[in-house]
């Protein structure tokens, strides 16, 4: 069966016609089905769907990465479109995530979570599954969830919080999720941020889901929250798995794009929005 990952939403563009958002969003067509990882802040959906020639006709599953407003902000707009859809994530998606800048202490923290009550989304179509665990939503199509976390292996973005009691603590996203699509071949890995940890994902991969090899890693990886070393682990951790491809996206930054450029060469591309990348 032939998959197709196109970027809807992401920080650059692939060409001109599209926009480019904070955010990310991927439309995954497999044979005759449709499902969309992410939403993106909600702006440039519509609008580079348009670009692309497509539509949200026959969407079967929405899943969500996590609750941040750059991944859930279009979700409103796509149940206006489908209707009725089930939208899969983890249970702790509308937790309402927090961003405060240890720089400027005298700023209050701002919200970041999905930007909608679940109550409202529901009246309007919507109907959530929550999983807390990897498992097979659809067949060939897993939703990655509730990973083992080393410590040691987590990104240090000290922005992220959550309220607690009348002060702020780290904000673990724990509703962070990943996809994994079968292939003819080898699995793609399919990220939203990583905010688990590419490391302890690629670890729930091999250890858990037993898969030594893949095909391809798309996405965000938060790899700029990470220190000149890690990012040398992570290298050799993509190379353990033989990648064909590595395209990222939305929060990789620009100093470890370049470093992955530069040593995956040719099969290194960037995600970025209007941006396809077939799969037999």
């Amino acid at each position: 069966m032939k998959t197709t990952i196109t970027i809807l939403c992401d920080n650059s563009i692939s060409r001109s016609g599209f926009i480019g958002e904070h955010g990310f969003s991927a439309l995954i067509e497999r044979g005759e089905e449709k499902y969309l990882f992410d939403t993106g802040p909600g702006m440039s959906l519509p609008l580079n769907l348009k670009a692309l020639q497509k539509d949200l006709n026959g969407l079967k599953m929405v899943f969500l990465s996590h609750g941040h407003y750059d991944h859930t902000g279009g979700l409103k707009w796509v149940i206006e479109q489908t209707g009725k859809i089930e939208v899969v994530a983890h249970p702790a998606v509308f937790v309402r995530h927090l961003r405060f800048d240890p720089q400027k202490p005298l700023d209050p923290p701002r919200s970041i979570g999905c930007p909608f009550k679940q109550e409202a989304l529901e009246h309007m179509g919507a109907t959530f599954t929550f999983l807390d665990h990897t498992e097979e939503a659809r067949p060939g199509l897993w939703f990655l969830s509730g990973i083992d976390r080393d410590p040691e292996k987590l990104p240090e973005d000290t922005r992220l919080v959550l309220q607690q009691g009348d002060g702020l603590a780290p904000d673990p996203l724990i509703d962070d999720a990943s996809l994994l699509l079968e292939t003819g071949t080898s699995p793609v890995l399919l990220l939203g941020c990583a905010h688990t940890g590419i490391l302890n994902i690629l670890d729930h991969v091999q250890n858990t889901m037993h898969i030594t090899k893949l095909r391809a890693v798309l996405g965000g990886t938060h790899l700029m929250f990470y220190g000149p070393e890690v990012l040398e682990q992570a290298i050799k951790r993509f190379e353990d798995f033989a990648l064909d491809l590595i395209a990222v996206s939305h929060c990789t930054g620009m100093s470890a794009t370049i470093r992955l450029a530069n040593h995956f060469g040719d099969r290194f591309q960037l995600a970025s929005a209007g941006t396809a990348f077939d799969f037999c």
